[in-house]
């Protein structure tokens, strides 16, 4: 009786051992990519993955590395769904990402990893809104002529709070002209976008309320709270206005009033020196 025992209690350590050791030798395998290969610095990198298999307990490690100068942007972990995918999204618009040049992405699974790499710059050539003009870099901002003439300004990183949840990267742009901001994108996904709007860049009309227009189409399918809007947007939107009562910069009348500053105080320097000169009897 005491040898059947053993027996069984040699075998079923046997059997248990080699589950273990299966599990622990268990060949894991990661796989990443990013939505797009370059970024603006006001943009948001969508990263999604898979991994092969599930490690109960285990999460996807994420470090964010800068090439030039070297050093380590971000560090962050994530669960992994239930069929083996991850996602997250990285903001372009921080201190850590300002410079131009090559980041590369590391994610760690278990005993396996990938690394991606994608490039940042601040050329609006590689925007979704790339289209829509040859960027002018000025002292205040960066001015793009639109494609029908328009005098457009795109705001740079943090002048615009927005979330979004249509896969897309937005790139924004001031119309001092038409008092609006103009929203370029294209979303592969139907979702929202919520925006939240600053008096300092745009103020909304007498009775508090912006308009709307997608696509050259006023829509009424928004709701606004105080200064936040959330916009509907779906697959195939190409750009988004939000119009307003006054929409800045407006710097054709900056410069006016200087130049018109300028002058009076010529004037008044000139006739203060032509009296000087006048003699004294």
């Amino acid at each position: 009786m005491n040898k059947r025992v053993l027996f069984v209690a040699v075998a079923i350590s046997i059997l248990a051992g080699t589950g273990i050791v299966s599990q622990a030798y268990a060949a894991f395998t990661i796989t990443m990519e990013t939505d797009k290969d370059v970024y603006d610095h006001s943009s948001v990198i969508t990263v999604t993955g898979q991994v092969d298999p599930i490690a109960e307990g285990s999460e996807v490690t994420f470090i964010v590395q800068r090439l030039n100068p070297v050093g380590i942007t971000q560090i962050d972990q994530i669960s992994v769904n239930s069929d083996g995918s991850f996602s997250t999204t990285i903001s372009t618009a921080s201190d850590m990402m300002k410079y131009d040049g090559t980041y590369l992405i590391n994610a760690k699974y278990v005993d396996v990893e990938t690394t991606v790499s994608v490039e940042l710059t601040n050329a609006i050539e590689t925007s979704e809104a790339a289209e829509i003009g040859t960027a002018v870099t000025g002292i205040t901002g960066t001015a793009v002529t639109g494609p029908s003439g328009e005098s457009f300004y795109k705001l740079g990183a943090g002048q615009i709070e927005y979330d979004m949840t249509c896969n897309a990267t937005p790139g924004f742009f001031a119309n001092a002209d038409d008092d609006s901001i103009v929203i370029y994108l294209d979303p592969t996904d139907d979702g929202i976008i919520t925006v939240t709007l600053h008096e300092e860049l745009i103020k909304p009309f007498e009775d508090g309320t912006f308009v709307v227009i997608v696509n050259n189409q006023e829509m009424q399918d928004f709701t606004q709270v105080g200064n936040t809007l959330t916009i509907p947007c779906v697959a195939g939107t190409e750009k988004i206005e939000i119009h307003g009562s006054w929409a800045i910069p407006e710097f054709g009348v900056i410069a006016a009033m200087i130049l018109v500053v300028a002058i009076v105080s010529i004037i008044v320097i000139t006739a203060k020196t032509r009296l000087s000169l006048v003699p004294r009897y």
